[in-house]
């Protein structure tokens, strides 16, 4: 083999090497996510309490515990990066926000984890070259961070608000069902059976919206559809199914001691989660059974 050719070789050689180590932009996205998922569960199982339950007990209860939407939204993640390889280089801006991420998450709270949540689905939007799958699931990172924020003591003030307006609706309601009632601040006393309910922050109606729009968020993709404008008006009804399901459930608890353990400790707390989350599964499916528009309303947000 003459020189010439000895240094071809030495330089496809180098090529290959240069090829197999630089850090690749599949790579870079998987790290980022694992990375903010381990930190989001490792908060959830963080703030549980197990009890005397067996540690993987526990953990299983901990996640299912935080929604199973939840669930859901990061197994859709994870397959959609997952299958989004590329053999493009890592661009200095993604390493340096993967960096960032690492450094945020050192702060072992929620807040930061919904911060990371909301700069890793920065990245991936405004990415190039990222396939469009991955692209969309920017969407359900900044879901997951809106639903940290939104449970957070932060927005609690709001939802106490919130709860003061559920206390005036649910004494109304109970007029209307012909027993006197009245509301002071998020009480409501019901003078018919001399018996009176508290409306906290995470019992108002405005708390569970956010699982609700993530809910639906999380099944429209997973019936292969983009998030459109025309989806817009069954999410608005979603929403209001919510918060009527809980003015339903809060004129139940008021009703009496004995409806108020039954609703509030009894089977009434599954048949509330199961028609919640039948309300969380027929509207997206609506809005994805709907034909779809081909204008321009119709183009994926």
């Amino acid at each position: 083999m003459g020189s010439s050719e000895q240094g071809d070789s030495a330089i496809m050689a180098g090529s290959v090497v240069q090829r197999r180590t630089r850090l690749g932009a599949y790579e870079t996205r998987i790290w980022a996510i694992l990375i903010v998922g381990f930190a989001f569960w490792a908060n959830v199982v963080r703030a549980s309490h197990p009890g005397d339950e067996a540690a993987f007990a526990g953990i299983a209860n901990a996640v299912l515990d935080n929604g199973a939407f939840d669930v859901f939204a990061w197994g859709l993640v994870l397959a959609r990066f997952a299958a989004g390889r590329d053999d493009l280089r890592a661009t200095p801006r993604a390493i340096v926000g993967t960096l960032v991420l690492g450094i945020i998450l050192l702060i072992p709270a929620r807040l930061p984890c919904a911060l990371a949540l909301a700069v890793l689905g920065g990245m991936v939007r405004t990415e190039r070259n990222v396939p469009d799958s991955v692209r969309q699931m920017s969407l359900v990172l900044f879901a997951l961070a809106f639903e940290i924020v939104w449970m957070s003591p932060i927005v609690a003030p709001l939802h106490v608000l919130v709860a003061s307006v559920d206390a005036r609706i649910t004494s109304a309601l109970l007029g209307t069902l012909g027993e006197t009632a009245a509301s002071h601040a998020n009480v409501v006393e019901n003078s018919a059976t001399a018996f009176s309910i508290v409306i906290w922050n995470f019992c108002s109606s405005s708390f569970p919206l956010a699982d609700v729009g993530l809910a639906f968020l999380v099944l429209v993709f997973y019936r292969g559809q983009s998030l459109r404008i025309a989806h817009l008006p069954w999410l608005a009804a979603s929403l209001v199914a919510s918060v009527v399901l809980t003015e339903i459930r809060l004129v139940l608890l008021a009703t009496g001691e004995a409806s108020y353990q039954w609703w509030h400790s009894g089977p009434g707390v599954s048949i509330y989660a199961l028609v919640a989350l039948g309300l969380s599964v027929l509207f997206p499916i609506l809005a994805t059974s709907a034909p779809a528009d081909a204008g321009p309303a119709a183009r994926p947000a």
